[in-house]
């Protein structure tokens, strides 16, 4: 909703919620419930003890939780709506919910989604017939009585297939995130089957590693994990060294020599091999699991003392 379309402060509706038990002549208990096999929503209304209405409503899949739970909220109001006025003395209902995050996201007048905007304008419906509506937050799973049949049934709703879908507006935050997933396959699938950057490739194998990587990056580690410089073989390629040897007799000062088999830097990976506790050969176990003690073993290294002598002036 845009910001032009909001309602004045002073016209915006009051949601008035109770934190102790009130009586009232309608009782509406509503749930929302979301599944792997689908997201449902129920509502139970009571005059007394007698049931006066069910609403059984399917959600699209890929609709919310508290999406679901809003809906039962609205259809809640709306079924109170339909009820015989001349029956109901006096006009009194209390909707009751374990939603915390519905409830709250009513009371925010910054809170404008769809279900939210509708909920309100129903509350304001009512009120203007005369009607008092509360709402009170009662806890999940407790054993109240019209709480658990509200419950049943929207895990049953949820579950159900074939049930045709009443709501049907997905959230942006979860249009986002399917975005953000496609994005991420085809980084991974252009990553997986790219010709360049193979270095890098050996410790991050999955673009999800290096996202969630919190590595620092200093000249010397991003080296090592792009396998560009620091060493006489790469210099030699570029004309930058007089050979590719390594001053430990190696014909082929690499990256991985000196990480791993150079005599030079043998101290160096005796450390780093006590402080994880057991050698891996797994380039990507290194920076993912052992991360800081890998870096410090990085850190350690004199490149330019196992280049010295080696380069062109």
């Amino acid at each position: 909703m845009e910001h032009r379309h909001w309602p004045h402060p002073a016209k915006a509706v009051s949601i008035k919620e109770i934190e102790t038990h009130e009586e009232a002549t309608i009782s509406a208990y509503t749930d929302g419930s979301k599944y792997q096999r689908g997201v449902g929503s129920r509502v139970v209304i009571f005059k007394g003890s007698d049931i006066m209405a069910r609403q059984k409503l399917k959600l699209d899949d890929r609709c919310s939780n508290s999406q679901a739970e809003q809906l039962a909220i609205h259809k809640a109001l709306e079924e109170t709506e339909l009820l015989n006025r001349e029956s109901i003395s006096p006009l009194t209902a209390i909707i009751y919910t374990d939603s915390r995050v519905s409830l709250d996201s009513l009371h925010n007048p910054y809170s404008h989604s769809f279900l939210v905007k509708e909920i309100r304008k129903k509350v304001a419906s009512l009120e203007r017939s005369e009607w008092g509506i509360k709402f009170s937050m009662v806890k999940a799973h407790a054993g109240t009585h019209g709480n658990e049949i509200a419950d049943r049934l929207a895990k049953e709703v949820a579950r159900s297939e074939g049930t045709k879908h009443v709501f049907a507006r997905i959230p942006k935050s979860t249009l986002y995130q399917e975005a953000e997933e496609e994005a991420r396959q085809k980084w991974q699938r252009e990553w997986t089957t790219s010709h360049k950057a193979v270095a890098t490739r050996q410790y991050f194998p999955t673009v999800q590693d290096k996202l969630r990587s919190k590595i620092k990056l200093t000249p010397k580690i991003t080296a090592v994990l792009t396998g560009h410089g620091m060493t006489n073989a790469y210099l030699h390629r570029f004309h930058l060294s007089w050979e590719a040897t390594c001053s430990c007799g190696n014909e082929y000062q690499s990256m991985d020599h000196l990480l791993f088999h150079c005599a030079n830097t043998s101290a160096q990976r005796e450390v780093l091999k006590q402080q994880i506790g057991t050698w891996t050969a797994s380039k990507q176990d290194l920076i993912i699991k052992h991360q800081k003690e890998f870096c410090a073993f990085i850190e350690s290294i004199d490149f330019d003392d196992l280049q010295l002598g080696n380069q062109r002036t």
